[in-house]
């Protein structure tokens, strides 16, 4: 079963359940986002949709994904202007094109776009992440009057299940990055700490002076002290020691 059905499932279950949008990359989570609300909300107008995902971070380059390059162009088209309903919702409120014969006053630059798109209708509703950021999902089809109010209500009811879903999957990918170079500080810190016997027996000395040693070296040779501990142990019968963690 795709992820996207597991999503559509989980959305008509009930409002309180959680999607699944874990990735290894940010980039990946965006893009399982639109995919899911193509897949869920794609029912209720009876056409096909396409859907994008915007994020935006205070002095960072916004983030847009998709299932069309089409609808990521006119996303990123509209956030770079700032002229448009992505802009809209990206400001924290909803914006609908019934169809594109309705032009609305305050977008005079997107309506060309939209045209060239091949797209009549579009809803973009915010997204309610953390403090800092901003985004908005948007769907679009080249039907008109396809986001009834009803739609519209289904969809802002998804943007809330998704943005929860969206939080939990990337703080699992914060923890299972800082987990990773924990291990990686941990790992490197063993060939350290044996690196720094073996001088302390060779020179008689304190670990404290051995690792002066070490260090030294280090800045000498311009490499970093793991990698002079890690050579220096490869020598050894074993070469260099692993670590082991407990489950």
């Amino acid at each position: 079963m795709s992820r996207e059905l597991r999503a559509h499932q989980q959305l008509r279950a009930g409002e309180g359940s959680l999607l699944d949008f874990r990735a290894d990359r940010e980039e990946d989570s965006l893009r399982l986002l639109a995919l899911a609300a193509v897949s869920a909300l794609a029912e209720g107008t009876g056409h096909a949709l396409d859907g994008a995902v915007t994020l935006a971070r205070r002095g960072q380059t916004p983030l847009t994904f998709g299932n069309s390059e089409r609808a990521i162009g006119l996303a990123r088209w509209d956030q770079g202007n700032g002229d448009g309903p992505v802009s809209q919702a990206l400001s924290g409120r909803v914006a609908i094109i019934v169809n594109d014969f309705c032009r609305d006053p305050r977008w005079p630059g997107f309506w060309r776009p939209l045209r060239d798109a091949s797209y009549r209708s579009l809803v973009s509703v915010p997204l309610p992440l953390e403090p800092g950021c901003s985004a908005a999902l948007t769907l679009l089809t080249d039907k008109t009057n396809a986001f009834t109010p009803a739609v519209v209500a289904d969809v802002v009811a998804f943007s809330k299940v998704a943005a929860s879903s969206y939080l939990m999957a990337s703080q699992i990918r914060e923890a299972l990055a800082a987990a990773c170079h924990l291990r990686t500080a941990m790992q490197g810190r063993t060939s350290i700490d044996v690196a720094c016997g073996v001088i302390m027996g060779q020179n008689r000395c304190s670990y404290e002076e051995a690792f002066k040693i070490l260090a030294n070296a280090s800045s000498h040779r311009n490499v970093k002290v793991r990698v002079l501990a890690e050579s220096l142990l490869e020598d050894l019968p074993g070469g260099t020691p692993a670590t082991h963690f407990k489950e």
